[in-house]
């Protein structure tokens, strides 16, 4: 890994010679100046053209044949579905935080130091927590 960063550094990367490089922290400053200034030019050229919204009550609801709806457009949802959704989408995205974590464990873990792994065992420890309450919850059991 350090000879990863030797090597660009030697390369006359974001360092050269112990130093910063006057050249090529202007040339960041001047992306990122233009940018945002790009960003601020796209904006506000869809807000001036762009179309405007008229909300009416007409537009806004169901449309059946030109009868009026028999029965509410909104179908109303379980809260258990809503839970469950919930929590798999929060235990999805622990699984996707970790996924990089479990192919590097050997090499991160031969290499990390103290705090790293502490930090490492406290959040699957928060991850373990969090799915023991929601079982002592109930929330996981489905009920109809």
């Amino acid at each position: 890994m350090d000879l990863v960063f030797n090597v660009w550094f030697q390369e006359g990367g974001a360092m050269s010679s112990g130093g910063l490089n006057l050249t090529s922290t202007i040339s960041g400053l001047f992306y990122l100046l233009f940018v945002f200034i790009l960003t601020l030019a796209l904006l506000s050229l869809g807000i001036s053209v762009g179309q405007k919204w008229r909300y009416e009550a007409a537009k806004l609801t169901a449309f059946e044949c030109g009868f009026d709806p028999l029965s509410s457009s909104r179908m109303p949802f379980s809260m258990r579905f809503f839970l469950v959704a919930l929590l798999f989408l929060v235990f999805d995205m622990e699984m996707v935080l970790l996924f990089p974590y479990i192919f590097s464990l050997k090499i991160m873990f031969l290499e990390m130091g103290l705090y790293s792994k502490v930090m490492c065992f406290l959040f699957l420890m928060v991850l373990l927590g969090g799915l023991v309450h929601e079982v002592n919850e109930g929330s996981l059991e489905w009920k109809l």
